[in-house]
């Protein structure tokens, strides 16, 4: 694990967690929770204001749309609206091509006008929210998620993004509270059992912490991530028999592969298998110089800092390690 994580536990998004636990999370859209929709997606009716029903022609905007002939959308959007300026849903759907085209604040005005004539559009909130998250507006955000939830109290897309919101403005206590909602109706939900519980560390509830890890592991006993951060916790509470018991775990969940094998050195660093982790730590090197410098700032192998020997390995040469791995691997 890399120092950073250890001193600031990062929040992980749906779809960061999605990619280490691809069985608890439906696949999202960039910029969104992950838990279902997709902001990308046009509303098939562009013609609902008129009471005409969807068409050939009416779907072109779709096509093309669909296609990322964005420009094109643009221009078809346009024109209907041109023609029906009141027409909400032509406007929702410039807006959704403004954001693929990246013109956000075109799309955060598209999106208000929308509303204007749709006032119970989720759908709009949430994307305007979505693109206030995407410009680090944070706190815009969880008032366009809140609209969002009014207009549609099972949009969980926006409950979860507005507790998303909330980690990003420091909120903990609140952002404790929204994904509390969540597990009410979904206590399944990997995500946001696991952001709760790192919430949980930001706001010094350890008790509380570490049970909600519980609940995480309980959700994916194979959530090495939950594993190594639950270990972490218990050693700073000062129980290091759990804590070797869920780096011991943590370790059975590595692959043992390249990429992996400095993270199983800092580990192995952690318990006090000092010979064990330089094994490891010297095969990482081999395979990435790099290494070197990693482990003379992650905490995990802050024990052996000083250590001569871990000292001497850094010290090595490229060659020398290389025939060391060899004779070990022998």
């Amino acid at each position: 694990m890399d120092n950073e994580n250890q001193k600031n536990q990062e929040f992980q998004s749906e779809e960061e967690l999605e990619n280490e636990n691809a069985e608890n999370t439906s696949a999202g859209c960039a910029g969104c929770s992950g838990c279902g929709s997709a902001v990308g997606d046009v509303n098939a009716n562009a013609n609902a204001d008129s009471g005409e029903e969807a068409g050939p022609e009416s779907d072109r905007g779709i096509l093309l749309h669909q296609l990322a002939e964005r420009e094109k959308a643009l221009e078809y959007y346009e024109n209907i609206i041109a023609e029906s300026p009141e027409n909400g849903d032509a406007w929702y759907n410039k807006a959704l091509t403004l954001h693929g085209l990246s013109r956000f604040y075109e799309a955060m005005d598209a999106y208000d006008t929308a509303v204007k004539f749709n006032p119970n559009d989720s759908d709009a909130y949430y994307n305007k929210g979505v693109i206030q998250s995407e410009l680090g507006l944070f706190s815009e955000a969880v008032e366009s998620y809140d609209k969002a939830i009014t207009a549609d109290p099972e949009n969980v897309d926006a409950v979860y993004n507005k507790a998303t919101a909330l980690l990003q403005l420091k909120d903990y206590d609140e952002a404790v509270k929204v994904y509390d909602l969540i597990l009410e109706k979904d206590k399944n939900n990997f995500s946001a059992a696991y952001n709760k519980a790192l919430a949980l560390v930001q706001l010094d509830r350890l008790d509380e912490a570490i049970a909600a890890f519980d609940s995480v592991i309980q959700i994916d006993p194979n959530s090495k991530e939950a594993w190594y951060d639950k270990a972490h916790l218990l050693l700073k509470i000062g129980r290091p028999e759990d804590a070797q018991e869920a780096f011991s775990n943590t370790l059975k969940l590595i692959p043992d592969l390249p990429d992996s094998w400095f993270r199983i050195g800092g580990i192995l660093a952690v318990v006090g298998k000092k010979a064990e982790s330089l094994k490891y730590l010297r095969k990482a090197i081999n395979t990435n110089a790099e290494a070197r410098e990693w482990a003379k700032e992650d905490l995990d192998y802050e024990s052996l800092w000083n250590d001569p020997d871990f000292q001497k390995l850094l010290e090595s040469s490229d060659a020398e390690i290389k025939t060391a791995v060899s004779s070990i691997d022998e």
